[in-house]
């Protein structure tokens, strides 16, 4: 696909697209995805629902929806008098300023009522990092078909499973390798860190020796709440077995930290927390443990071995084995499976699993140790990375491991280049 800045159809010369993008990870794609479409069409204008960073852009963002980001039944509907009032405005957005495209980003519960109404309204739409519903419910890709004109897949495997259930799909690439590449970081504070958290009885030669277990808590305030307390049990076990590994807390805002920081006193711990240094923190790591996300993608880009844990309650835990169709939470296992020969992530057609847990088949062939709990998997999480911080031998070999895995599927030199002149060649299509 050339590289030079394309041109729309004259009527198309400026189009007006829509925004949607729910969450912290997705505001930062979108943000990127804007300034990606503003260069090749300067004329263009944006509006929309998204964060902070794509209203620093050139996107006119009408409600801050990261404020709202919600995971489980529970968090969502208390947001639900929200999004209903949202939902009222995207059809007064729709019926007087007609986008000429509402391009969706990751958030499917309040994003597929998005699309349906500019379904209804007449307005295509592209769903660029589209929702897993190829391992959460994948019945809904009747509503993929029906609602969305595009799917910019991030993965080959999610980009082959769109194409086999009827979508217009094409595979662009995932951001965060090229994030990764790109990421302008402070390297001051990465290199200064063991000084900044020394124990002043402690010899340079102990401060150079000092390995660092990075703690993810998570971006949302809820993954905070019920998860914490596993990172800080599981370091504890951690560094008693391994001394002169130091825990370090990542928290993604201030509120978080605070309530990190109370925590810790109260179990009469001193892990330092930072605010807004997870990229910084992640880079100095030997390995890390962190809540289940998108971030599992970014630390195999920087060849972090990584345990993942995630606590729900009873009751999602019970529902999540009827709707999960992949036997894994993690994307990076799921990539990881998916390239063994013999092996697949998914569960066969038709067939339920058993229960929640894993196997102990699946268990094996896990590159990211990953616990779905209801309880405290601390023990679990912290016998994988005893053994990486106790044997430079096993932690190599995970190294090497997930070298392979990036190098097969960091392919696309810039997937955020490749979504905006999908998204362009799009709508030139339609003129």
């Amino acid at each position: 696909m050339s590289s030079q800045n394309p041109r729309l159809p004259k009527k198309r010369d400026a189009p007006l697209f829509f925004i949607s993008a729910g969450d912290p990870s997705g505001d930062a794609h979108a943000a990127r995805l804007v300034s990606a479409l503003k260069e090749k069409l300067p004329a263009s204008r944006f509006i929309g629902f998204a964060g902070p960073k794509t209203a620093k852009g050139h996107c006119d963002v009408r409600f801050d929806l990261t404020k709202h980001a919600a995971m489980m039944l529970k968090r969502a509907l208390l947001n639900l008098p929200n999004y209903l009032r949202l939902l009222k405005s995207v059809d007064s957005i729709f019926r007087e300023e007609r986008p000429d495209a509402v391009i969706l980003v990751d958030f499917p519960g309040f994003n597929w009522q998005v699309a349906k109404k500019a379904k209804a309204a007449g307005i295509p739409v592209i769903y660029f990092m589209p929702p897993q519903i190829w391992g959460w419910g994948q019945w809904r890709a009747r509503k993929m078909r029906k609602y969305v004109d595009l799917v910019l897949a991030c993965f080959r495997f999610e980009d082959q499973w769109f194409k086999e259930q009827k979508c217009n799909s094409v595979f662009v690439g995932h951001p965060f390798f090229e994030e990764e590449r790109s990421k302008t970081v402070d390297q001051n504070f990465i290199e200064t860190l063991p000084n900044l958290i020394h124990d002043k009885s402690e010899s340079d030669r102990q401060l150079k020796n000092r390995r660092f277990l990075v703690l993810l808590p998570g971006s949302r305030d809820q993954e905070v709440i019920k998860n914490a307390s596993i990172l800080m049990d599981a370091a504890k076990l951690v560094t008693t077995s391994v001394p002169d590994v130091v825990p370090v807390f990542a928290a993604f805002k201030e509120s978080q930290a605070d309530r990190i920081c109370n925590e810790l006193k109260e179990r009469d711990l001193d892990y330092p927390v930072f605010v807004g240094k997870t990229p910084e923190l992640m880079r100095a790591s030997t390995c890390c443990l962190s809540v289940s996300g998108s971030v599992s993608i970014e630390l195999l880009s920087l060849l972090k071995p990584s345990v993942i844990v995630y606590r729900i309650s009873k009751i999602e835990y019970f529902v999540l084995r009827f709707l999960k169709r992949v036997k894994y939470i993690t994307l990076t296992n799921i990539l990881y499976v998916d390239g063994l020969e013999g092996e697949t992530p998914f569960y066969p057609k038709g067939r339920l699993p058993k229960t929640t847990a894993h196997s102990p088949e699946e268990r094996k062939l896990m590159l990211f140790p990953e616990f779905i709990t209801t309880d405290n998997c601390s023990a679990d999480a912290s016998v994988h990375l005893i053994e990486w911080f106790a044997n430079d031998e096993s932690l190599q070999r995970r190294v090497e491991k997930m070298k392979a895995l990036k190098e097969a599927n960091d392919v696309i030199e810039s997937p955020i280049e490749e979504a905006s002149l999908r998204i362009i060649e799009f709508l030139q299509s339609r003129v």
